[in-house]
Parts: structure tokens; sequence; C-alpha cells
């Protein structure tokens, strides 16, 4: 059987070549597949291109359909030498070819052009001039393959620009209920079971929930209108809280009783306050802490130290008045109530959690000694269980931001004059004890630890890829190495306890289960992602004179302590996305405990 050219076909690596590049035999020939990075014997799927047609020779050559096995500069491969295999024609369906993006418009859709038609490729994360691996749709669109080219919720907008309506889960004319989400600068958007919903004439804010009409599709998204706005942004859900105010208003603490209150009970200005009254209920509950810790504490073994009965006595009876009953009338935290939601019993950020203060044994804790921690030249986080007027007395410059301290206007200079000592960010947020972070690393960790035969049983659950987790019912996010190594990861359910982890390893013909360690699984997650070439994105965009910090995924604990640190504002706005509002100051700090992970960083500041 002769190979034509055009024909798709699978083949084993024969031979890798000195300059990188590797070969197969097929039909009789040697044919040359490009730099591709996995070892002899490997199966990959091929397309043959005739070797007279490139460049006059006589060398076979074949474009790798295999993407997890490209070289990097692959794309500079088949620019150089196949450039024939870029089509003087739009793709036919289901027919995979390179393609070069001609354009992208100003909603970030690629646009090739092939034998001078135009050819839509959907959302992209690439630029004109790149190459990208597509496989052929219906007339004037091509579908990209590799994943990394991909823009956000890509199969949706896609979708939208082939105008499948069928596949969306929304219709145009139909009304709905959603929280804003993001912005691009111009407009409001929300998402709608996965579909981006624009309002150009919005009026809300992000976290905001709003009731909107879709009015019609464009380019990849919908356009939507603002129908109804609810409440306003910073407002405290507890039913008591206007009442009380208006209490201290009568006893005559400021017009703006709560803020005025915040000031004198910490001691500083209202520029150096939170915006929101949220925040500024978390600096309140955050210096009474610090400051009935210290009245309270003891001489101790190690510490001085007070128990929690103590603490939280002290601090209820001075913000009672204020913030009502720790219990009742805080529904944002499960019964848990607003001391100690702050103190130690929250999933987000929590005094203990940032290193204020020391969690001992027997429900006793202690002030942490005083260090800080460099966010850049000027500014620096002030961990410590020392109340802040003591830093206030030395002339330093505090803003709070929630239970956050940021000492700004400074230098290292002047924290060391003043005796204050400086810790390293990664050791403060604990980098170095999670060093999972690439293939090697994970390869590096399954060889350390022992095996065990794989008996899985039918509560376990395959972690599936990122968005859906962890899923009893899902289908497993299997990777195989280039040595023939298959993974995949699963959760194992504990009856009375935390969950386990197991790796599914198959090698060498044997199938075994190594432990991972529950302190290691959101980076394993990461990892098994990146090596399906669907690597989680982090996205920074510039918001309302801040940061918007957009995550695919529940960061790990290092990063989610950096966060916190420079008092990253949670936005409860996304089912699909975590979002935190940070400082634009800050940006290049926390984009750079993120390079620490095997993620996709999109920067739009």
């Amino acid at each position: 059987m002769k190979l034509e050219p055009g024909e798709e076909f699978t083949a084993k690596v024969d031979k890798i070549n000195p300059n990188g590049t590797c070969t197969v035999k097929y039909d009789g020939k040697t044919i040359n597949i490009g730099p591709v990075t996995c070892d002899i014997g490997r199966s990959v799927r091929l397309r043959y291109i005739d070797g007279d047609s490139v460049a006059g020779t006589s060398i076979h050559f074949a474009l790798c359909l295999t993407d997890e096995v490209h070289e990097d500069g692959y794309d500079d491969h088949v620019r150089r030498h196949v450039s024939s295999l870029l089509p003087d024609r739009p793709p036919e369906e289901g027919e995979q070819t390179y393609i070069e993006i001609d354009k992208v418009d100003k909603y970030g859709l690629g646009i090739a052009v092939a034998g001078g038609d135009l050819v839509e490729l959907g959302p992209v994360q690439a630029q004109a001039g790149d190459l990208v691996h597509v496989v052929g749709r219906e007339s004037g669109f091509a579908e990209l393959i590799n994943v990394r080219a991909r823009g956000k919720r890509y199969q949706t907008r896609f979708n939208i620009l082939r105008e499948r309506w069928e596949k969306l889960p929304v219709k145009e004319g139909e009304t709905f209920t959603t929280t804003i989400d993001d912005t691009d600068g111009s407009s409001l958007i929300a998402y709608l079971d996965g579909v981006p919903i624009h309002f150009p004439k919005g009026s809300a804010q992000i976290a905001q929930k709003v009731d909107g009409k879709l009015t019609r599709f464009h380019r990849g998204r919908g356009i939507g209108e603002v129908t109804k706005v609810y409440d306003t942004i910073g407002n405290i859900d507890d039913p008591g809280h206007d009442t009380r105010m208006q209490n201290l208003q009568k006893a005559g603490i400021g017009s703006n009783p709560f803020r005025s209150f915040a000031q004198r009970f910490i001691g500083v200005s209202d520029e150096e306050l939170p915006s929101n009254e949220t925040e500024i209920r978390k600096a309140i509950i955050g210096e009474a802490i610090r400051l009935g810790l210290a009245e309270k504490a003891e001489s101790g073994d190690q510490y001085p130290q007070a128990h929690i009965t103590a603490i939280r006595h002290w601090v209820v009876h001075k913000l009672s008045a204020v913030l009502g009953d720790p219990i009742s009338n805080d529904s944002e935290s499960d019964g848990v109530g607003w001391f100690r939601s702050a103190l130690t019993e929250r999933s987000g950020p929590t005094i203990t959690f940032l290193g204020d203060v020391i969690q001992l044994s027997q429900g006793y804790y202690a002030p942490a000694p005083t260090r800080v921690v460099m966010i850049s030249e000027s500014e620096a986080v002030l961990i410590s269980g020392d109340p802040s007027r003591e830093f206030l007395n030395s002339e330093l410059d505090l803003e709070f931001r929630g239970l956050t301290r940021i000492i700004t206007e400074t230098s290292m200079e002047e924290l060391k004059s003043k005796g204050i000592p400086l810790q390293p960010k990664e050791e403060y947020i604990g980098l170095g004890q999670a060093p999972m972070t690439s293939p090697a690393t994970l390869r590096e960790y399954i060889d350390q630890r022992p095996q065990e035969s794989w008996e899985p049983e039918e509560d376990w659950a395959p972690y599936t890829g990122q968005y859906y987790g962890f899923r009893t019912d899902g289908k497993p996010l299997v990777i195989e190495e280039a040595d023939g190594t298959i993974m995949s990861l699963w959760r194992v359910p504990v009856e009375y306890g935390a969950d386990t982890y197991q790796l599914k390893v198959q090698a060498d013909g044997e199938t075994n289960g190594v432990t991972i360690s529950p302190k290691y699984r959101k980076h394993v997650s990461l990892i098994l992602d990146a090596m399906a070439e669907d690597p989680q994105t982090v996205e920074l965009t510039a918001y309302d004179e801040g940061v918007l910090v957009s995550c695919d995924f529940a960061p790990p604990q290092a990063q989610m302590r950096w966060l916190y640190a420079v008092g990253a504002e949670w936005l409860d706005t996304s089912s699909y996305q975590l979002q935190w509002k940070i400082t634009g100051a800050d940006a290049d700090s926390v984009q750079e405990v993120f390079d620490e992970l095997p993620v996709t960083i999109i920067d739009n500041t």
C-alpha cells in the first residue's frame, strides 16, 4: 500500500537524530517527524507529507499530531521545513493542519487567512503570526487542538461564534438573575452556565447581584442589559447592624459611626482604613484580638499566653455594642461567630493563618514575635501579635486591609533601624515546604515513596481535570509519560477523618498505588493538568484602581497565605472562578508566588 500525501497513520519512534529531530520507519520509508520529547519505541500519530513537495528535496516528512510529545520550538520546525503544510485553502472538516493567525480582534478571537478565505479560530491565547494546530470544522471555522493556545471558556465561545445555538444553555430574550463576575474595562461580565454575558452599559460592580436580559449574541459572547441592581457592595449581612449604628450616632460618634468608631478604636485616620465596611469589620476584630491578648496574657513556658475564654470575653465586651452577639448576628460563618471566624475557624484569612497569633495547646494563644515581610522596596506586611499603637507610636505608617496590616512608605533600612526583623517571603509563606511543582519533582516524589498494590473501592473518586475536580462518577484524567508510565489521581474517603489520596501508577506491567500527602494534593492536580496540556489559569486584570486576580482553581496554602497577607479582598462572585481584588502595587509580588506553580498566567494589567 502506497503512503499518500495527507494520509494519517501511526508509527513508533525509531531514531533520535543528533540535531534533536526524530524519525519513524513506515511503508519502506524513513520519515522525519521533527523534534519530539518521547523515547524510542513510543507510538505517535502522524500525517504524511510528500518529500518531493518540501523544498524540492527527496526527504520524507510527517507532521506529528500527538501534541503532548511536541518539543519546545516544534512550531519553528514546521515553519522551517514543512512550510508547504500551511494550507492554501481553509482546512476541510476533520482535517488536521497548522495555520497561521493573521490577527486577533478586540474580542480576543483569532482569525486566519487561507487561500484568500477567512477562517475563524475562536478565542485564543496567542498573537498574530503564531502557528496553531487546528482541525477543520464547517466552512470558515477551525478548532484549536492545542489547549494552551485556547482562550478562556473556549468551547462555549467557539459554539457561539459558529452559531451552534442548540449547544448553549441560554437563549436570546431569556431573563435571569446572576452576579457580576468580571470586567474587560468597558463592559461588565457575568457567566450564566458558562456563557459569558457582557453588559456594555451596566451600572453594577463586581460581586453585585443583578437581574438581566440576554438581547443577542455577538463574536463569541452574549450581549445583555441590566434590568435591576441589588444591594451595594460592602454592606454587612447583619440585620441588627443599622440599629446599632443609629445608637452610636445618637451617642455622638460621628455621621458615619462605623468608620468613626474604627478610627478611635484602632487609633488611625480614615485614609488608613479599608474602603468598605466588611473589611473595616475584620480590621476592628483583628485589632481587638491583639489588644485582648496583650491585656490577658500571662507568663507561660515559652510565650506569654492567654486562654481563649479570657480573650473572647475581653473582645466581646469591647465590641458587642458595635458588632452584636458573636453567634446570632453572624450569618456568614455558619454559627462559628465573628470572634472565632477571625481567630482560627474559617476557610478564609484568620489572624492565626496570617501569623499574628500562635495557637498553643489546650485552648491557649500567644502573640507571635514581630517581623516584617517585604512586598516591594517601600511596602511590607507587618506580622506581629502586638497592638497597632506600638508601631504607630514609632512613626510607622500603617494601612489596614481587613485583618492584614501593611507598613507603607518605608524601606528595609528604616525597618532595620527600628529593630524589626525581616523574614523572607519564601520562608513566611512556606514555599520550601511544598517543592512539588513540576512533572520532574512529581516523578522524584513517586520514586521516593513506597508503592502498594492497587486495590480501589467503589467510593474512590478519580481526579477528572480542571473545573470538575474529584467525582465518583467521573472519568479519571489519565496521563501517559514518554516512558510509558500511566498515572491518575484518586481521592480515598475516610469515615472518621480527612480524606487521603492515591496516585495510580502503571509501569513495567505492574499497577501500584502511591500515597500522596494531603498537603501535595493540589500540587499534584495542577501538575497533571499541565501534563495533559490543559493547565489551570491565573489571570490578572486591571479593575477599579486595583487588580483583579482570577483563578480557575483553589490555590495551595503558600499562594493563599500571600494573597491574604497583602490584604486581598475576596469577591464572592463566580461559581466558575475564585476572585480577589488587590492593589496594583502588590500585583508583581502576587504573580511571583503563582509563578512557582505549573499554571498559565495571563497578565492583562
